[in-house]
């Protein structure tokens, strides 16, 4: 990889000591990981737990998925835990998981990294402080891992009036017991699982309940026609096969789509109609507006199915619009119309905090995120990789995987495409994104239902075989889980 005039992932043979930004799922992946290949790893986390975004939610809030889709592929979710575990079950499962695996013992809890500086020969020197006793500190590491995540603060809009407004105004994150909205009239703002997981919440308890939101989106059932597990159908090949084409889909794929583009619309189609059967999206009036096949690297949600009758009876009352100003008594809307409510409660997602990152990196910051070379590597940034910046349908799978990838290549297994190469696959994969997936702020780091694809290439990287099951059919028509990769993981050593 060297080339004059750009920064290069050093030798191999000189990276010992690797620090680890985030003790979150990926941070405490690629702790165990780096560790057990022989890594000195020391992980900084701002918090005072492991687990990153469930060490805290709004209330209620839990996992959207079966848990065998977000468990750690050798690390099983243990049996008694519910299909759909809670918010605290998850937090535990990550805390055994990291005390198993000896990863406190690398931890630095409620430190919080300040600058990262970049000496000649590529290490780093991390500037942090120390929360509990205030003190700023240094120290220097061969190699950084970023994983932070995607998002860090709670995201809430600014409106005109907004101080003007006497009652009280939450995002969703802080909404921790139903006191706050007992007899109250409540306007809850967006689309995504939180917010509806809170409006379903706080209808049992508040007076009034308002979803005000922009854009509607699919709800995909945990059960399809409530018999069938979502992931037998739609976490398989052959779904993948039917989506808008992968960035390098192989030639049968291709032909699929050439020849036979009834069947690739028909397959969406019939999928719409069976969760228009089983949810009454005409009736409560959020039918979306894209197809759900573009619509999915959207948002991915599970909600729960009761809020859409609370929607039907107008227990949940719904305005498509968007809020124009904050009055005292309330919201106006750019529809016209005035809502008198005491609580706002914004389910609007988290926003980016990239203050502590290089220039570069912020440098490459555009309207839908920061594109990097196999969502891990930044090719103007060297000896440091980002971990948990790739969004799938199994976020604690492929940010393992992720991990695995890493080790073999600081363990010199492969090496990484010279820096033009980089650059060009970014640009490839960039204008594949740009070509059918939904504009939003994340889509750089989007994969979804297209996650089996991205898992592929990964291990292909790694030169371990990235066909895990028995036989043919069992690859195109069985549903991929993280257990079908618990190899990849076992077989890290410091050897």
């Amino acid at each position: 990889m060297q080339q004059k005039n750009k920064r290069v992932i050093m030798k191999n043979s000189t990276i010992r000591t690797i620090a680890i930004i985030g003790a979150g799922v990926a941070g405490i992946g690629a702790a165990r990981l780096l560790g057990q290949a022989g890594f000195d790893c020391e992980v900084f986390e701002k918090g005072d737990k492991v687990g990153g975004v469930w060490t805290a939610g709004y209330h209620t809030f839990g996992l959207q998925t079966p848990k065998s889709l977000y468990e750690i592929p050798d690390y099983p979710i243990p049996d008694h835990y519910p299909r759909v575990p809670s918010g605290a079950e998850l937090q535990a499962y990550f805390e055994n998981y990291a005390k198993d695996y000896k990863v406190y013992e690398k931890i630095c809890f409620n430190t919080e990294i300040n600058r990262l500086e970049q000496h000649k020969n590529g290490s780093w020197l991390i500037h942090y402080k120390d929360n509990k006793s205030g003190l700023a500190e240094k120290k220097q590491f061969d190699f950084v891992v970023v994983a932070s995540g995607i998002y860090f603060d709670p995201y809430v809009p600014e409106f005109p009036g907004q101080k003007k407004f006497a009652g009280q105004i939450l995002h969703s994150s802080k909404y921790r017991t139903p006191s706050s909205v007992t007899g109250c009239k409540v306007v809850v703002v967006g689309f995504g699982k939180s917010a509806l997981d809170v409006a379903g919440d706080v209808a049992k308890f508040a007076k009034e309940v308002t979803l005000v939101y922009r854009k509607a989106h699919w709800p995909i059932p945990m059960d399809v026609l409530d018999i069938i597990d979502v992931r037998r159908i739609y976490l398989t090949r052959l779904a993948c096969a039917l989506l808008p084409l992968y960035q390098r889909s192989n030639k049968w794929i291709k032909a699929l789509h050439k020849t036979c583009p009834w069947l690739v619309s028909g397959f969406w189609r019939l999928t719409e109609s069976i969760i228009k059967f089983q949810y009454p999206l005409k009736a409560c009036g959020v039918l979306p507006d894209e197809p759900i096949e573009v619509d999915i690297f959207n948002l991915d949600f599970l909600p729960r199915k009761e809020v859409y009758q609370l929607m039907k009876q107008s227990i949940i009352k719904t305005q498509r619009t968007q809020i124009k100003a904050f009055t005292k008594t309330g919201i106006e809307l750019e529809s016209g119309s005035h809502l008198d409510c005491d609580v706002v409660i914004f389910g609007t997602g988290y926003k980016t905090n990239y203050s502590f990152l290089p220039e570069a990196f912020k440098k490459s910051q555009e309207a839908d995120g920061v594109y990097l070379y196999r969502h891990i590597i930044h090719p103007d940034i060297s000896n440091m990789a980002f971990i948990g910046r790739a969004a799938t349908f199994s976020n604690s799978l492929t940010s393992h995987l992720a991990s695995a990838w890493l080790v073999h290549l600081l363990k010199g297994k492969f090496q990484l495409p010279n820096h033009e190469q980089m650059l060009s696959e970014i640009e490839n994969i960039k204008k594949w994104k740009q070509n059918f997936m939904p504009a939003i702020s994340s889509r750089a780091t989007v994969i979804k239902l297209h996650m089996v694809n991205f898992h592929d290439e990964l291990l292909r990287d790694m030169a371990v075989n990235p066909y895990r099951k028995k036989n043919w059919f069992l690859e195109w028509f069985s549903d991929y889980r993280p257990a079908d990769y618990r190899d990849v993981l076992s077989e890290i050593t410091d050897h």
